[in-house]
């Protein structure tokens, strides 16, 4: 009997689990962790913590969803200092086989095995059944990525999207970028699109609002973790008006770039939203300024109203999809 360890290691929290490869992709882990990276001076000493401590069959492959640029069996991260290798996986730590994936291909691999309740609509439309789905996931980073199906094969791509260069739709978003520009060499989507991306936007209206609230500008300036903050006074019980613009030009500007992501990919199959900005807020968050900077596409309005929109719940969809395409790779 065959073990695999499926690991979701993102910026900032890795989740390692182990199934039985006898078993179905879905089905529940023998054995499951969490760890923060930030306590860990790299994921050799996490992956040999969790090893050492698990209760169940020493696994023989290893599949890793890693928030990482992957190439030839090496992954560098880009959001924290660390390095992985296949080979040196396998020998360090006695494994058979070890795949190094992105993290948006394992959240695309754990696509088809969403329940209903996993998701949230934000918009119906039509899905084609055998569509391109499409992924675009702001978390520490912005992921985007899509999943291709034909029958019952499923082919998943991640990519590195959220780098390609922010561009403004009016004069505040020019400014925007003007602001941005002074202080980075390349203004991504990422840099707006993201846990990063949420104060970025934030200092850019307070530098600009000289009628800003003092109590919660210091508040929001001086915590160490700047987005929960900032999605605190935008949705909480004390409301900053200043947060509240930063998160409608936040999904604007998510909206704008989804809809780039479905148009390039020709997503008929649906648009999902990963990542763990969103879900956190969903009763709380209007999607209007998504959906109109997703639907305004010229000739291509009525294509984008068609497309489904959903909201993925599942905060560990990653380590599932991660699980999901080491078996079929193992």
């Amino acid at each position: 009997m065959a073990y695999l360890l499926a690991a979701d290691i993102g910026g900032t929290k890795s989740e390692l689990a182990i199934f039985d490869l006898s078993q179905t992709p879905d089905a529940p882990p023998l054995c499951r962790r969490r760890y923060h990276n930030t306590l860990f001076h790299n994921f050799d000493t996490i992956l040999a913590e969790f090893l050492d401590s698990a209760n169940s069959p020493t696994p023989s492959y290893a599949c890793f969803g890693v928030a990482a640029v992957v190439h030839n069996g090496r992954a560098r991260f880009t959001n924290r200092e660390w390095v992985l290798n296949e080979k040196e996986l396998e020998s360090s730590f006695g494994f058979t086989g070890v795949t190094l994936i992105n993290d948006l291909t394992a959240v695309c691999s754990g696509l088809p095995f969403l329940a209903k309740k996993e998701l949230f609509q934000i918009q119906r439309g039509e899905v084609e059944e055998q569509g391109i789905q499409a992924v675009i996931a702001p978390g520490t980073g912005l992921g985007e990525g899509y999943l291709i199906r034909r029958d019952t094969c499923f082919s998943p791509q991640g990519s590195e999207g959220g780098h390609c260069d922010f561009a403004p739709l009016n004069q505040e978003q020019s400014q925007l970028l003007g602001y941005l520009q002074q202080k980075h060499s390349s203004v991504s989507y990422e840099l707006l699109c993201s846990g990063i991306g949420l104060p970025n936007i934030f200092d850019f209206l307070a530098a600009t609002d000289i009628a800003r609230d003092p109590d919660h500008f210091k508040r929001i300036t001086t915590t160490a973790d700047r987005a929960p903050a900032i999605s605190e006074g935008a949705f909480g019980d004390r409301r900053c008006p200043l947060c509240i613009k930063t998160f409608s030009l936040f999904l604007e500007i998510l909206g704008a770039e989804a809809g780039n992501l479905a148009l390039k990919t020709y997503s008929t199959g649906g648009l999902f939203i990963g990542g763990g900005i969103l879900p956190r807020i969903v009763e709380h968050v209007s999607f209007a300024p998504f959906l109109n900077a997703f639907r305004k596409k010229e000739k291509m309005t009525s294509l984008m109203e068609s497309i489904p929109i959903h909201l993925i719940l599942k905060n560990d969809v990653a380590l599932f999809g991660a699980a999901s395409y080491g078996y079929q790779f193992f």
